[in-house]
């Protein structure tokens, strides 16, 4: 956009912002600045995107509606950034952003917990706290979309679905050439959370709302020598409000012993799951992620704890070992319609998933606690059942249908209620002294 822009409406997300982050390249930068996508099919070619890449441009015409002109005459809506040229949907300028890591050793179900995750979101946040949970661009998340069409829209319920494994090369980056040096950015997941018509705070909706800017990254990309110059796929975790670290209790042979003597799940076996490699010591990411935060962060700004969220992934399997299993409810509704978080089952949970950690997996706990003090260890399941072998003992993935997602919406719940306490509530301070009632009002 060039100063001589007409000043945007304001969008169904609120008024336009004065500064941005691009979520590809972390750069910020004035919204003035803005480059535009030219749209005429002549001008096709980028300097930084490449010969089949419509053109960017700073405009110096528009359309009474607000759209710039191309060289071509051709009206655009579509937007750049100025620094890596890579498109930013227009949601991105009226709705200030949060920046989500989601990391972990190779293997641990990243995938898994992100789009189970997400197709939790959609529905409980709406239906319980009156947000919106809702793709911000489609094209961003199409490769989630694809994957909770695979595990829960899935027409063959009888046959197994197992996730592609994330690469550190593909389609899953954009490749960006800085003075002919092609640089490799991982694609974001774009989310908008709003209140809806019935929250407490939907007059504030535009002060309120937010861009989730989430990053699941290969878990090789976390191993030493993943992130680089030309390669700088994890820089994302210095920005981060908060990292949510996949523990997976399955790789470790001390749980894989524990559970498999009430267990029958292919993933406990005591050789480990057939096929499948599992050598990464998994508290290395932690001390790998923050070694890079120590390097790449700005050296005029100040080490900062970032709140970490270990999500212990495959609790079906493992869960009866926490006293009180199966989990109770962490949240319940009020008379108003609304629900609210009580901190207090989650902290009770938290606990004793610490001391199951502490006791067969010390060096997860104390990795985790020595890069934080705010850290709360959340068991969950993406797929709330065992994985299909086949007649060799080969695990082929999930059948559709026996798919039951347990608290594995409660972790980014956890971070809203921390994060955005004016979207989320949590119950106000009962913390143990007498039992929660529906009509407890919310503390905001």
């Amino acid at each position: 956009m060039s100063e001589s822009q007409p000043q945007s409406p304001d969008s169904f997300f609120g008024p336009l912002l004065a500064k941005i982050t691009c979520p590809h390249c972390w750069h910020r930068f004035a919204t003035p600045d803005t480059l535009w996508i030219s749209e005429h099919p002549d001008l096709i070619g980028d300097r930084l995107l490449g010969p089949y890449i419509p053109q960017r441009f700073l405009p110096n015409r528009f359309t009474p509606q607000g759209k710039a002109i191309d060289s071509r005459g051709m009206e655009t809506s579509r937007l750049a950034c100025p620094n890596c040229h890579l498109e930013i949907p227009r949601g991105a300028y009226h709705l200030r952003s949060l920046f989500l890591s989601v990391l972990g050793a190779p293997a641990s179900g990243k995938s898994y917990f992100l789009t189970s995750m997400v197709w939790r979101l959609r529905r409980v946040l709406p239906e319980e706290f009156a947000v919106t949970f809702t793709d911000l661009d489609a094209i961003h998340n199409q490769r989630l979309q694809e994957y909770e069409n695979a595990l829960f829209l899935n027409e063959d319920e009888d046959h197994p679905v197992e996730l592609p494994k994330t690469e550190t090369t593909g389609d899953l980056y954009n490749t960006v050439l800085f003075e002919d040096s092609p640089i490799q950015y991982i694609k974001p997941f774009l989310f908008a959370v709003q209140p809806m018509g019935r929250h407490p705070r939907v007059k504030a909706r535009s002060q309120i709302s937010r861009m989730l800017v989430i990053y699941d990254n290969a878990g090789e990309s976390f191993l030493p020598g993943g992130d680089s110059a030309q390669n700088p796929v994890t820089r994302h975790l210095a920005l981060s409000a908060a990292w949510f670290f996949v523990f997976d209790p399955t790789q470790d042979l001390r749980f894989r012993k524990e559970v498999s003597q009430f267990s029958n799940d292919p993933q406990v076996r005591p050789d480990g799951p057939r096929g499948r490699s599992v050598t990464q010591r998994q508290e290395a990411v932690l001390h790998e992620a923050w070694s890079r935060v120590l390097q790449h962060r700005d050296s005029q700004s100040s080490t900062r704890a970032i709140p970490l969220i270990v999500v212990c992934a495959k609790a079906d399997c493992w869960g009866p070992l926490i006293p009180g299993w199966p989990l109770p409810s962490p949240y319940r509704r009020s008379t108003q319609g609304v629900a609210g978080v009580d901190m207090d089952v989650l902290a009770d949970v938290s606990n004793k998933v610490r001391e199951l950690l502490n006791r067969l997996s010390p060096e997860i706990v104390t990795a985790a606690e020595s890069l934080t003090s705010d850290v709360i260890y959340l068991p969950v399941s993406a797929t709330g059942c065992s994985p299909e072998t086949d007649e060799n003992g080969q695990i082929v993935g999930f059948l559709p249908k026996k798919l039951n997602p347990i608290w594995v919406e409660v972790p980014l719940i956890y971070f809203m209620v921390r994060w955005l306490p004016t979207l989320v509530f949590r119950l106000r301070g009962v913390y143990g002294r007498r039992a929660l009632q529906p009509d407890d009002i919310f503390q905001q």
